[in-house]
């Protein structure tokens, strides 16, 4: 389940809305509150947990009529409950009132845009300053309107890749091992897994035997009526429907609730399950009497078990999996003793793996050089030599700071944090792309012994050059559209920059769908997405991929438009169609049920918005 419908063209129309008639943050919360005090916690927890399962449905539910970020402002709304000193808890979170809190939820994240998008008391300043709003504005936009957008086994593969090397540190510092640590919430999935199937599947399983046998459906009705039930609203409550009845009678969010007895029922040390429970486990004293800005970490995010009495509300397992390793991240990296030496180990893992996933993807008959040099001087990351075309690849894991509620300081921020990573891995791929296309024959030389030479290509034998910036983190719009910040020369062609995460998902996808051909495929992608910088609207690269695989011939044609394309989030519905069949991570999750399931339907054809100037002006 990923959160990819954030539908920026309707947070415009409600920018300009909130702008006529903003009020302060602090007046916001203050309602909010009043809102959520006389809410009974269970009945909030389980509204709250229904709006995260059902994310899939946010576009056709009246649940999500109000959000454009569902995941954020859901737990944001927890943190704001538990921030209440004194909650009255005499009333459920009913249809009119959870109308009212969706109202504020909306207020509370335009009142923050609207601060961001016109500091000039209201107005822009005709000058470059509106660019650098823009910046900011999209930036922040994207990084607390978006949930993070990986799959789960990405962010495992990181967990072991970046904190088993430092095992016994974290075991001293936190009381459990990775490998616990990993076991526990695993444990968490399988409960809310299994709760899942035992409520749907009979759903499921008699909903389409009578779909697809008739006439069995009149056999049994025609013995409803027969005992005396004629009303089939009373039909739910035979024998033969009681599985219906029963999905039918439970609210989704229940799914996510289990016994403290269920959630302690694994095969393991006792001392350490009880400090991965108290890790991953929510403070309700945390929270209470703060007011609580929706800019703030989320306390309901890093720590995602809520207890009430001997239950324990657990929630998807991508919290579970993302609580503890951010957490545990941040902490062996202020670390005073190993920090530095973690953060290098953890740079050498990240490279590792962005090797691994070349070597995977390219055929065997390619030259990969990782570690390499083309002036005996300098060090690059990667080099891939594929036929006659050359790929330079520069790697970059530095993190990314949340950016400040005021436009300018938030530039400055974003400015030094993107020239660190992809300002940087542009220049020196760019000297690399300068020696490789001097004319000249070129040594490649090993990184460490400048004096040992690989390779020698020579120049006849190839004849493109691109580019690539893979970081770890993703920076939002500001890198799918590198023509917002980078900068070139005005005739230099423009590098890829994207996550490993989606690089990944990409190569998957590619490999799955197009087999033999898929990586003189994903050349002919580097081409023309190189030709939507510049032009592009989109917050998640996994749109534009998409759109390459759904729709190869459209994609191209609107690379060479000179309109702004706005990407849509139809366009990454086919990796998460395909997840659900088995995507193809090593140690995928849900096989067992993943090989069973039929692959779901996904958009192929895309209607697309294309901007003018016309299109930001206020109506």
């Amino acid at each position: 389940m990923e959160e990819r419908d954030y539908n920026y063209a309707e947070a415009f129309r409600k920018l300009i809305t909130a702008k006529r008639s903003h009020r302060t943050i602090e007046d916001i919360v203050a309602n909010l509150q009043q809102e959520l005090s006389p809410v009974k916690e269970k009945s909030l927890l389980v509204h709250a947990m229904r709006l995260l399962i059902e994310l899939d449905k946010k576009v056709s539910s009246p649940l999500y009529q109000r959000l454009q970020s569902p995941m954020r402002q859901t737990l944001y709304m927890i943190d704001v409950y538990y921030s209440i000193e004194n909650r009255e808890e005499t009333d459920e979170m009913d249809e009119s009132r959870w109308e009212r809190v969706a109202r504020l939820l909306d207020e509370i994240e335009m009142a923050y845009f609207v601060n961001i998008a016109f500091p000039n008391n209201g107005d822009i300043f005709h000058d470059e300053r509106d660019e650098q709003i823009d910046v900011a504005l999209g930036t922040f936009i994207g990084y607390y309107g978006n949930a993070v957008l990986s799959f789960e086994e990405q962010i495992l593969d990181r967990i072991e890749r970046y904190f088993l090397p430092y095992d016994n540190v974290i075991q001293a510092t936190f009381g459990f091992t990775v490998a616990e640590a990993i076991q526990f919430v695993l444990h968490v999935r399988k409960l809310n897994n299994d709760k899942l199937n035992r409520l749907m599947r009979p759903f499921a399983d008699t909903f389409s035997f009578y779909s697809t046998h008739p006439e069995e459906w009149k056999k049994l009705t025609d013995r409803f009526i027969a005992r005396g039930v004629t009303d089939p609203r009373d039909w739910w409550n035979q024998p033969e429907l009681s599985g219906l009845a029963n999905t039918y009678r439970t609210n989704p969010g229940e799914i996510d609730i289990h016994s403290r007895e269920e959630l302690l029922n694994v095969a393991m040390d006792a001392n350490s399950l009880q400090h991965v429970l108290s890790f991953l486990s929510y403070d309700k004293d945390e929270q209470k009497g703060k007011t609580i800005y929706y800019a703030d970490k989320r306390h309901s995010e890093s720590h995602p078990l809520i207890q009430m009495g001997d239950q324990y509300v657990c929630p998807i397992s991508k919290f579970l999996i993302e609580g503890l390793y951010y957490r545990i991240d941040e902490t062996l990296q202020k670390d005073g003793k190993i920090g530095q030496k973690y953060k290098k180990n953890k740079d050498a893992a990240f490279e590792k793996k962005v090797v691994e996933l070349f070597q995977h993807f390219f055929p065997q008959k390619t030259k990969i050089f990782a570690n390499y040099s083309v002036d005996g001087v300098s060090e690059n990351d990667l080099l891939i030599v594929f036929g006659d075309t050359c790929i330079v690849v520069e790697m970059k894991n530095c993190g990314f700071r949340a950016p400040f509620r005021d436009p300018m300081k938030a530039y400055e921020r974003i400015k030094t944090d993107y020239g660190k990573a992809i300002q940087l891995g542009y220049e020196q791929c760019k000297r690399v792309e300068d020696i490789l296309l001097s004319g000249k024959d070129v040594e490649i030389r090993d990184g460490e012994k400048m004096n040992k030479v690989l390779y020698t290509l020579k120049h006849r034998n190839f004849g493109q050059v691109w580019s690539m910036v893979v970081t770890d983190f993703k920076y939002g719009m500001i890198q799918t559209d590198l023509g917002k910040m980078l900068v070139k020369e005005d005739d230099g062609l423009y590098p890829w920059s994207v996550c490993v995460d989606d690089l990944e998902t990409l190569f998957m996808m590619m490999r799955k769908l197009l087999k033999g051909i898929a990586p003189n495929r994903f050349l002919e992608f580097l081409d023309y997405r190189e030709r939507f910088q510049g032009h592009v609207v989109c917050y998640d690269e996994l749109e534009i991929c998409g759109w390459y695989l759904c729709d190869r011939e459209q994609f191209k044609k609107y690379a060479d438009s000179e309109s702004l394309v706005n990407t849509s989030p139809n366009m990454g519905v086919i990796f998460d169609a395909y997840y659900h069949t088995g995507l193809g991570f090593k140690n995928e999750l849900d096989m067992d049920y993943k090989r069973y399931n039929r692959l779901e339907d996904y958009p192929k054809e895309f209607e697309m918005n294309e901007y003018t100037s016309d299109s930001f002006k206020e109506s």
